[in-house]
């Protein structure tokens, strides 16, 4: 190569290097600069996704924290003076999870430690919901344990009932 190089004539010597640097150039912006540049434009893209995401988030929180500030006060019909024990194993039975309970034990007037096993999933959540609109009853505490039958949980709550 080095032969051939030093045959050419000093005019050919000076072509060839110069398409040698073209090539090198145009390889260098093809292998590199093109990569980047997409690299670059992907992640500009998921910056503005992530930022719509967090507008998304922030409404969802000031609405949560809306329907929570006006439905902290309510109270079910008739008062609801009953027992947080006696209004969690009537709700329970109501959501058709009774056959899943296993524990309900009451911790003073305001706090009842309940087990499910092999609870439906979904009418948990349910229940749980109608429990904090309805009744101003809030989860303080709850461990979920995923079973094999699909939707299905193994569940510990601890109920707590809003200071009246």
């Amino acid at each position: 190569m080095k032969a051939w190089f030093v045959a050419l004539a000093p005019r050919e010597r000076l072509m060839v290097i110069a398409a040698a640097a073209v090539l090198i150039l145009g390889l260098g912006y093809v292998l590199l600069w093109e990569r980047l540049a997409d690299d670059v434009s992907r992640l500009e893209a998921s910056v503005q996704s992530q930022q719509a995401l967090k507008q998304w988030m922030e409404q969802a929180a000031a609405e949560a924290q809306r329907l929570r500030g006006a439905g902290g006060g309510e109270t079910a019909p008739g008062g609801d003076t009953a027992s947080l024990l006696s209004l969690t194993d009537e709700t329970v039975r109501d959501a058709n999870l009774g056959a899943a309970v296993k524990r309900m034990q009451p911790e003073g007037a305001a706090v009842v430690r309940v087990v499910l096993e092999q609870a439906a999933f979904d009418d948990m959540i349910l229940w749980l919901g109608n429990l904090q609109r309805g009744h101003g009853v809030s989860v303080a505490d709850l461990a979920l344990d995923r079973q094999e039958q699909p939707g299905r949980v193994n569940a510990r709550l601890t109920l707590k009932r809003a200071a009246r």
